[in-house]
């Protein structure tokens, strides 16, 4: 069964620009944390980066630097984001603006935990993320699926708006860009493991008045003078 929310997803820019307007988006997700090597559902705990974080975030920063003219650069405010962003910063020379609505999702009371801790923890919860068609499962005091599918909409709708004719650098999440792509290529969001969004990968977007075009996913060759393995698979982890 299709996500209620694919059927609202724009295949043209919602701006029809009279000059033909074009907007392009590169998506970075954040760096490495102990949240990722742990892999535990860390929405909006505010983890910084770790070593390996931090020289991820430089090298993606220097990728888009030499790659990317870009003139927009926005971050979400948790601080694996911004810190990532500011190396990005660095290289660009754009200021990152913090947008709220780019946060991960917000596990709730399952914040911290691993999947064995949680499946002990919300047994019956645990069943329900089971079925891609439940999009009312979520954590107590956190979002839903259809919650967050539905910020994640409406964020990348309003980025559009704002910058109709503008090429950004958006720094986020993994379980955002994992939502946003999915929803984009008409694929249910609550398939996790359709995409595995890496630590500073870059994905590239363009929404044109004509269609919605899907240039390039989850790139990470950037980052192959690290040691091979240590680069982290996206689950429902942030």
């Amino acid at each position: 069964m299709a996500s209620p929310m694919q059927q609202l997803l724009p295949s043209r820019h919602p701006v029809q620009h009279p000059a033909g307007g074009l907007t392009s988006l590169y998506l970075v997700r954040h760096g490495r944390t102990l949240g990722n090597v742990q892999r535990a559902l860390c929405g909006w705990t505010d983890l910084p980066l770790d070593d390996l974080g931090l020289q991820q975030a430089q090298l993606v920063a220097n990728r888009l630097g030499e790659s990317v003219k870009a003139d927009v650069l926005l971050t979400s405010p948790l601080q694996r984001a911004l810190k990532t962003a500011s190396y990005i910063s660095e290289q660009t020379g754009l200021e990152p603006v913090i947008r709220q609505n780019l946060k991960e999702w917000n596990f709730g009371q399952a914040e911290g935990m691993t999947f064995e801790v949680l499946s002990h923890r919300f047994p019956d919860i645990a069943v329900r993320f089971m079925d891609e068609n439940d999009f009312d499962a979520g954590w107590p005091d956190g979002e839903t699926r259809r919650q967050f599918h539905d910020r994640v909409y409406q964020e990348f709708l309003s980025i559009l708006h704002d910058y109709h004719d503008h090429t950004l650098v958006v720094v986020a999440h993994g379980g955002f860009f994992g939502s946003l792509m999915s929803q984009v290529q008409g694929r249910s969001p609550n398939n996790w493991l359709a995409y595995d969004i890496k630590n500073c990968s870059v994905s590239h977007i363009e929404v044109s008045v004509e269609d919605t075009a899907v240039h390039l996913l989850n790139s990470v060759e950037h980052l192959e003078v690290l040691e091979s393995g240590q680069t982290e698979e996206w689950t429902e982890s942030a």
